[in-house]
């Protein structure tokens, strides 16, 4: 079965947000996987851009919103016969989890991170190409050269008052992407176009290729309609070119 790479875009700017966490959160657990004093500092890296996104606006709010707002919809699929009523079930219940957790974290999220002396220390100097040398942060320096597995530690500690949000972010976007079953499409000439469906809102596309082809999708997306140009490119530091033969790929407007 040939793998397929999936090209997603957000359609308004609370998924935009959940799928910039979501990023960051996979930079975080796929650095923590080793063990150099290189992928520490670019899990450190993670977690400040994640405190960056956290401090800007009401992400708290913003997620239970969502959450509430997803179980409100899978409530009404109750009725429905043909559904798993048991996974259903299971899943309203992760998503009061969720929301009940986040409830009771006081104040932000990861708050208590904010004055944090390292990490602030990290932050201004990540804006100096090379900001972070030996000679710049010596306390950091020395703290890099520890065991991996005091690094490790102290990661984990820095990344506790995180993991809810983890959580209720993989739970809001799988749910979204599972929403809708991908359907085979064909953009001819290497262009493809669709009205948005007026009787549901669309909040995530997903488009699907073969992973061994040397092409990818440019989506746009407006209030009314979107649209989907493919283009090839041989040389990354070339500009890419459209597409001209018609491109097979799946296509998912996900809306739950």
């Amino acid at each position: 079965m040939t793998e397929l790479s999936a090209f997603e875009q957000p359609i308004n700017e609370r998924i935009r947000t959940f799928l910039r966490l979501e990023h960051l959160f996979c930079q975080f657990e796929q650095h923590m996987k080793h063990t150099s004093a290189w992928d520490t500092q670019s899990a450190i890296k993670a977690i400040i851009d994640l405190l960056s996104m956290v401090s800007r606006g009401d992400i708290k709010r913003e997620t239970i919103k969502e959450l509430e707002r997803q179980s409100s919809n899978l409530k009404s699929f109750i009725e429905i016969p043909d559904i798993n009523h048991g996974q259903l079930a299971l899943l309203i219940d992760e998503q009061k989890k969720c929301i009940d957790q986040l409830h009771a974290i006081p104040g932000n999220i990861a708050h208590s991170l904010q004055t944090n002396e390292l990490l602030n220390s990290i932050k201004q100097r990540l804006t100096i190409p090379g900001g972070l040398c030996d000679f710049d942060l010596p306390a950091y320096s020395h703290w890099l050269k520890q065991p991996f597995e005091n690094r490790q530690s102290v990661l984990n500690e820095w990344f506790e008052p995180l993991k809810v949000l983890h959580s209720a972010v993989s739970l809001i976007l799988n749910v979204i992407r599972e929403s809708t079953d991908a359907v085979d499409e064909v953009a001819e000439g290497g262009f493809y176009q669709r009205n948005m469906e007026s009787s549901q809102s669309c909040l995530l596309i997903r488009v699907l290729l073969p992973s061994d082809l040397n092409i990818f999708p440019e989506i746009s997306a407006g209030k009314h309609r979107f649209s989907i140009r493919f283009l090839r490119t041989e040389n990354p530091a070339l500009r890419p070119e459209q597409e001209a033969t018609d491109v097979e790929f799946k296509l998912a407007c996900c809306s739950l």
